[in-house]
């Protein structure tokens, strides 16, 4: 939820993502998308909000700045007069942050005992994305993914079709990075295939990943 805000400055994100970001969104509002979370995402959300929305804005305030002296130099180079706008009155900060809001009120959160259960599991065998750091909520977050696929896997009819994407831009713990190209641990590829589920680390695979 907070990459929502923060996709410009990460990841290459430019207004393809935003682009990619707001017809998924769609499809969550009309219910053709579901998104499911683990409900430590909303907290990461309440404790992080205000410092993502902040460092946000500062980022927006020192593009403009590090703009208006590029132009300047080019003016005086050039003998022009381009013109730089600011950027953080523009409402972008404002209008990511709607988005934001839009997904969450239509996102599921998910706690039961047996997603807690499995992720101790995961932290006492060292399995990723918890063999660094034993990270409780990073080992939540994927067995909510594990729990969610198995139910739709074991209810789901004989003509039943469901494409089932997890989705995290945490490279430090579910991607593999001592290969190349990097992608998720081997471990968390082969439970996904065994659930039919596909991993993304990128808003635009994912896009191409559900939207027909």
């Amino acid at each position: 939820m907070l990459e929502i805000i923060r996709f410009i400055y990460r990841n290459n994100g430019d207004v393809n993502t935003y682009r990619a970001i707001n017809t998924i969104n769609g499809y969550i509002q009309s219910d053709s998308i579901y998104s499911i979370a683990s409900s430590i995402t909303i907290k990461e959300w309440n404790d992080n909000e205000a410092i993502v929305t902040t460092g946000f804005r500062d980022s927006l305030v020192k593009t403009t700045d590090y703009h208006k002296n590029s132009i300047d130099v080019i003016n005086e180079i050039n003998s022009t007069s381009l013109v730089s706008e600011s950027l953080h009155n523009k409402r972008l900060l404002f209008d990511l942050e709607i988005l934001a809001q839009s997904v969450l009120s239509k996102t599921i959160f998910l706690e039961t005992d047996e997603i807690a259960n499995n992720s101790l599991v995961r932290i006492c065998n060292k399995l990723p994305p918890a063999n660094k750091k034993n990270e409780f909520k990073d080992c939540a977050v994927w067995e909510t993914m594990r729990l969610v696929s198995e139910l739709i896997e074991n209810t789901k009819a004989p003509t039943d079709s469901f494409e089932k994407v997890f989705y995290t831009v945490n490279t430090d713990d579910f991607i593999d990075k001592s290969r190349e190209p990097k992608i998720f641990h081997g471990q968390l590829l082969s439970e996904a295939s065994i659930l039919n589920f596909i991993c993304c680390k990128d808003i635009n695979e994912t896009y191409a990943a559900i939207i027909p």
